[in-house]
């Protein structure tokens, strides 16, 4: 099988299982006084040190979790709980992930005001709109870094000087770019930084928040106190020391693994292009506003759902949208909120490379996925009323009406 589906999971890279296997044959609590529990927690906070390094944050600043959802979570409903006296607005925008979406649903119900700031039609935010949205009640701004579904990269170091002049907090959620794109926190201040480890190679089951000094949060969850009392729950020793070991690994190699992507993506793009019509691209082209290894597009007279699975009996794997919601029938929220028909929400598909990627799985995907598309198309009878539509639009982010 050839996986061009990096954005729902990626492999955990050998280097990184071995650093793992010790700890779970290890027993040891960080928590524990005795000889064990002190072995675990030096690997613990060594751990911190290496994902601190990764970042250019300081270790007094990451906060292990379970994964990203919950360190979104902790982000969100944390600083809205223990800041909502100072105010109760929250500026953020339609494409953010599920998980971003849905605690800020949450906190609607809490009493927050929860204001959208638009986006352009690949899926951007202009900083200024930002800066023009603030009001003296506005608390937080949450924008993601990058999205998975457009690969657009928002203008995060615009928007985090904003927020600092206006003594506003900003929080980012960079679950998709963490591992894909650098990322150094004292050029760029965010005081809450959310994200997981799997586009390094490291294990699933294992986030963190990286939180600035004197930002404040309420825990969202009740025990011990683990994480300096601010995330209880006996810490994933052995998937905490894997994201440091995956983290590692991908610091000396992320600049030139990210130019080979972005290669690889320009490669795709004009391949994909030149032999099948009708294509609508999704997000900008190839290059520095875009993720180095996502591309997407909808495809029309063949439903999503059926390229995937015809895919998949080809050996690729390709996505229907992100992991998180791909079987909501509604299809993807990101392309509804740039504009996107309905129609074409529902051909739309995904396809994110990986490190390991080559040009040769490239010349596998495109020959499998062009039979794929002449194949669904002679039985779409939706197909034909494409053709007669609209000719191909190949430019980014622009799809026919």
């Amino acid at each position: 099988m050839i996986s061009f589906d990096s954005a729902a999971a990626t492999p955990v890279h050998p280097a990184v299982l071995e650093a793992m296997l010790p700890f779970f044959r290890e027993a040891g609590n960080p928590a524990s006084l005795h000889s064990a529990g002190a072995r675990a927690r030096q690997a613990l906070e060594e751990a911190r040190e290496v994902v601190a390094s990764f970042l250019d944050a300081s270790p007094s600043e990451i906060f292990f979790t379970s994964g990203g959802t919950e360190a979104i979570n902790l982000g969100l409903k944390g600083f809205y709980e223990a800041n909502r006296k100072r105010g109760n607005r929250i500026l953020s925008t339609p494409v953010e992930s599920v998980a971003v979406l849905r605690s800020l649903d949450w906190l609607r119900g809490q009493g927050a005001e929860i204001c959208w700031v638009p986006v352009d039609r690949e899926g951007g935010v202009d900083a200024s709109a930002i800066a023009a949205a603030l009001t003296p009640e506005t608390i937080l701004v949450c924008v993601q870094w990058a999205n998975s579904e457009t690969g657009t990269i928002q203008p995060i170091p615009q928007i985090a000087r904003i927020c600092q002049e206006a003594g506003t907090t900003l929080f980012c959620d960079a679950t998709a770019s963490v591992g894909w794109l650098p990322t150094d926190l004292r050029q760029v201040s965010v005081p809450l930084f959310a994200f997981h480890f799997r586009g390094c190679g490291g294990p699933v089951g294992v986030g963190a928040l990286c939180k600035q000094e004197g930002v404040t949060l309420a825990p969202q969850l009740h025990g011990g106190s683990q994480e300096k009392g601010l995330r209880a729950g006996t810490e994933n020793l052995p998937g905490i020391v894997g994201a440091a070991k995956a983290a590692e690994l991908t610091a000396g190699t992320l600049a030139a693994s990210a130019a080979r992507l972005r290669t690889l993506s320009q490669k795709l793009w004009e391949t994909i292009h030149r032999e099948i019509p009708a294509l609508h691209w999704h997000g900008p082209p190839p290059g520095e506003q875009r993720l180095p290894h996502q591309l997407a597009w909808s495809a029309e007279g063949a439903e999503a759902e059926a390229q995937v699975l015809a895919c998949d009996l080809k050996g690729v794997a390709i996505a229907a949208g992100p992991s998180c919601i791909s079987k909501s029938l509604r299809g993807s929220h990101v392309l509804r909120a740039i504009g996107i028909p309905q129609r074409l929400v529902m051909s739309a598909v995904s396809v994110t490379l990986s490190k390991e990627t080559s040009d040769e799985d490239l010349d596998i995907f495109c020959q499998i996925y062009s039979r794929v598309i002449e194949r669904l198309r002679s039985m779409s009878p939706a197909w034909q009323q494409a053709r007669d539509r609209a000719p191909s639009q190949p430019h980014s982010g622009e799809a026919s009406r």
